[in-house]
């Protein structure tokens, strides 16, 4: 983990996944837009020691989509966090991945749907999101009528 690669390798000390950084830096297709809130996350969780609480909080945010790496590490420390924070919490199964193997991300799923909130698709996710008349295919045979 980072925190054990600091201890054993302090040369590395703001130079392993430091702000400004290769390896910190969003890709092209993640950069931020203008309005969008972005929040430095120094832990795993992102609510460790940073304004992601208060600042979902003043913006009435109650539920929370999780997609990212590190399944078993990132996501599930920062939604375990959210689910103790009365937040609802949905993963996104196939727009995260694990560190570790299948297992790890089945280990990962169990917990959160047994535990601490919902697991969907990308697809079932979206298809939710559409209104009905947009969700159900048309009716041909209705609409030459």
């Amino acid at each position: 983990n980072a925190l054990k690669t600091m201890r054993a390798r302090p040369e590395l000390q703001g130079r392993f996944l430091a702000k400004g950084g290769w390896d910190y830096e969003l890709i092209d297709a993640m950069k931020p837009q203008p309005g969008d809130l972005v929040i430095p996350k120094t832990r795993y969780s992102g609510f460790f020691n940073s304004t992601l609480d208060s600042s979902l909080r003043a913006r009435g945010i109650r539920s929370l989509v999780f997609t990212g790496i590190a399944t078993n590490v990132c996501v599930e420390s920062t939604l375990r966090d959210a689910f103790h924070l009365e937040y609802f919490a949905l993963m996104l199964e196939d727009a995260t991945h694990e560190l570790g193997g299948p297992a790890i991300q089945q280990g990962t799923v169990y917990n959160v749907e047994t535990f601490f909130g919902w697991v969907s698709t990308v697809d079932a996710f979206c298809q939710a999101l559409m209104p009905a008349t947009a969700a159900a295919p048309a009716d041909t045979e209705a609409a030459t009528a």
